[in-house]
């Protein structure tokens, strides 16, 4: 098994002499360690970890341990709002930071409904995970890597991963690990389906950059095939019929932007379909239900005057060209989005560690995860123990967005409290 030695602590005094010995390749071999040093082969972990619990960890390579005088490892699980503040704020000059996500860049989450209708383009809400942390891409010790954590092991301190492939044939996952020193799962959440059936095969969701380009794409094409001469006249309103599932945030921008396209743009360049083309938006219960009621009733009266056409109903099955719901109604449909909120991914339900009421990594004030040592968890795929008296805020980009000004400082106070842990342990 491998055993973590103890990490010389670093200290601001300390800090710029450590890390001029990192890149002076000059210096002997007992201070300085090379890139590949950092990396375990196959052959090399088979030595040192034995196989332990049913596990063969010879299959694995990976980061070994940090050694004594190099700096604290910091591994981030995701790269969503809370994963990419919180390396923003990391001071690298103390910890290398290696970021685990299979995405390689941050969403804007709250402008991704602008880029389905051209008003932004993709590359306006994307930004790189490098600019983001710059130490990442030039320093030594501090990497990202494109896989999903498959399982943490907190006695090792270790964090099995598999490279992400994105579904393609010919490439294999490889599998290997990353011991840490201080772990911060901030993997997010997942769109919630409720066991719907039909919702994976038939809807879009609307989170990643790749959702947006999916449902631009088939909104053109809807409208380019409506205008085919000889189709039926309820094959060309179902082509034409954009459903929205969900009353919250994303749900209300999203028909707020398509209505605005359709008002300024189809009108104009689409003329042949102007009258044929809806939008409507399905919600169990009242839309916006967690804002304010004079927002409420803003957002309202706008959608209205946009022609979006509000359904109240719970939906019980999607099929390939309509939905159905509670109450037997069909709803033919061209393009559906769902956003029905989120909840807790397979990766955090998997995970041993206690949970909030909600199903997501329960976390004290400080954000750590009280049974184990060395583990944080922050943003939307934790929440507070009920122990601590704070109510967990919604999962929403909005109320990150917003909140930046209180959350950001608990971010702050996790890298302060690495130091503190470090330097007094």
């Amino acid at each position: 098994m491998f055993l973590i030695k103890n990490l010389t602590r670093v200290s601001p005094s300390t800090s710029s002499s450590i890390l001029t010995r990192f890149r002076n390749s000059g210096s002997s071999s007992s201070s300085s360690y090379t890139l590949a040093s950092r990396f375990c082969t196959a052959q090399e972990t088979q030595i040192q970890s034995p196989a332990s619990n049913g596990v063969d960890r010879s299959q694995y390579e990976g980061l070994r341990p940090t050694r004594e005088g190099e700096k604290p490892r910091v591994v981030v699980l995701g790269s969503g709002w809370a994963g990419c503040r919180l390396m923003k704020g990391i001071d690298t000059n103390l910890y290398d930071v290696v970021c685990v996500s299979p995405r390689n860049h941050m969403v804007f989450t709250p402008l991704l409904a602008s880029t389905c209708v051209g008003t932004l383009e993709f590359r306006s809400v994307a930004e790189p995970i490098s600019r983001i942390q710059p130490a990442i891409s030039r320093e030594p010790g501090s990497y990202f890597f494109l896989a999903n954590c498959s399982r943490l092991d907190p006695d090792a301190h270790e964090v099995h991963c598999e490279t992400f492939t994105d579904g393609l044939d010919t490439l294999k996952p490889w599998k290997f690990k990353i011991a840490y020193d201080k772990l911060v799962v901030a993997s997010g959440a997942e769109a919630s389906t409720f066991g719907i059936h039909g919702v994976m095969e038939n809807a879009i969701f609307l989170r990643e950059v790749h959702h947006a380009q999916e449902i631009r794409r088939k909104l053109l094409l809807n409208l380019m095939l409506s205008d085919t001469p000889g189709i039926a006249k309820e094959e060309k309103q179902r082509l034409l019929h954009c459903v929205v599932v969900g009353g919250g945030p994303t749900g209300v921008e999203f028909s707020g932007e398509l209505s605005d396209f359709i008002m300024k743009d189809v009108r104009q360049r689409y003329a042949h379909v102007k009258d044929d083309i809806h939008v409507t938006l399905i919600e169990a219960r009242d839309i916006l239900s967690s804002f304010d009621d004079r927002l409420r009733r803003y957002a309202i009266k706008q959608l209205n005057k946009s022609g979006v056409r509000f359904v109240r109903g719970i939906v019980k099955d999607v099929q390939p060209q309509k939905l159905i719901l509670d109450d037997g109604t069909e709803v033919p449909y061209g393009l559906l989005v769902w956003s029905t909120g989120v909840g807790p991914s397979p990766f955090v339900r998997s995970l041993g560690l206690p949970k909030d009421p909600t199903g997501r990594i329960g976390i004290d004030e400080w954000m750590r995860v009280p049974s184990v040592q060395d583990v944080f968890a922050i943003g939307d795929c934790s929440g507070y123990l009920e122990t601590t008296g704070k109510p967990t805020l919604p999962a929403l980009a909005q109320v990150d967005n917003i909140s930046y000004s209180v959350s950001g400082s608990h971010f702050f106070l996790i890298v302060h409290f690495f130091y503190v842990t470090d330097h007094f342990r």
